[in-house]
This record gives C-alpha cells, structure tokens and sequence, in this order.
C-alpha cells in the first residue's frame, strides 16, 4: 500500500511540475503578441498630449510613467510659431531599423546599444529621424516612412519593445507594438 501511495504522490508531483513548465511556455507566447493602439485627437482644441506606458500597455497621463507621448510642439518658423504634433520619448533607449520589417523582428538587434539616438528629439518635428512630418504644400501631416521599426529599451525593467507607426489622421495617431 506504501507503494502504491508513494507512487501516486511521485505521479502527482511530475504532473505538476510539467504543467508549470507549459504555462511558461503560453506566457513566452504572450511575450511576442503584437498590440494596436490608437491615440486621441492630439490636435483638437484644448486636448492633452497621448502618454502611453509600453509595460502596462495603458494609456496614462503626464504625471504617471510612460515612455512615449504624442504632444503639440511649438514650432518656429520665421515671425511665427505654429504647433506640429510630435513623438516625444520618455525614459527610454531608443533606435530605428528601416531594412527589418516589424513581423520579421523577433529579437533586439545586436547593434542596438551602438544604434540608439543619443539625441532623442531626432524622432520630434523637424529631426532627422521625425516620425510626423508636415508637408507645407498639401498642409498635411503623415507618418514618415510608415514601414520603419523603432526599438525601444526601457532600462528600469530592462524590457524591450518594437514599434511601428502605422498612421496619423487629422490628429489621431495609430501604431503597434510588441514585445522582444
């Protein structure tokens, strides 16, 4: 009988340990699922910027961590200042492929730490690497180069995201993003 009891506690034991392992792998699953967000109207009269925190994947507001923002910037051109709407990087690594596409990338580039802008407001209005920009003939803002996939580092859960903006239209902003 001790047996018999012996072997169904070892039974047990195994099935268990075996079920743990297979809800890790699920969440290593979960890991690389791509998430859609769309932004508020960042141009509308009196509206606040967009403030998203990629851990949480949550909207939050100026006061609350995030990593990225949508934001009106003042833009001087000659006698005028005009507001443009602008990607502003939180407290973040940040780097832009524009030969992977964002299904192709699985892992952080190897050259990530030698990539990142050591300016981040080269991805704001006007930069070298905008991600909206202004075309003064049309008067119209879109996406730059809507195919490019920005890696983005967050040091304090050294987690890292891939991200692709995907569109703007008359102030709504739309992009994806996903684990690495």
């Amino acid at each position: 009988m001790k047996h018999i009891t012996l072997f169904f506690i070892s039974f047990s034991l195994i099935l268990t340990g075996c079920e743990e392992e297979r809800l890790d792998v699920d969440n290593d699953d979960h890991d690389h699922e791509e998430i859609e967000v769309t932004t508020h109207d960042i141009d509308a009269d009196g509206a606040a910027g967009f403030y998203y925190d990629l851990v949480a994947e949550a909207e939050t507001d100026s006061s609350g961590s995030w990593h990225i923002s949508f934001q009106m910037l003042p833009i001087t051109a000659g006698p005028s200042t005009y507001m443009m709407p602008s990607l502003v990087l939180g407290s973040v690594y940040a780097a832009e492929y524009a030969s992977t596409a964002f299904d192709d990338m699985e892992t952080t580039p190897e050259t990530f730490m030698s990539d990142y802008f050591q300016d981040p407001t080269v991805v704001q209005y006007g930069g070298t690497s905008e991600v909206l920009h202004y075309d003064p003939q049309s008067h119209v803002v879109s996406v730059s180069s809507p195919d490019r996939v920005f890696v983005i580092y967050e040091p304090s859960g050294h987690t890292t995201f891939k991200i692709q903006f995907v569109e703007y239209v008359n102030g709504v902003i739309s992009f994806k993003f996903g684990h690495l």
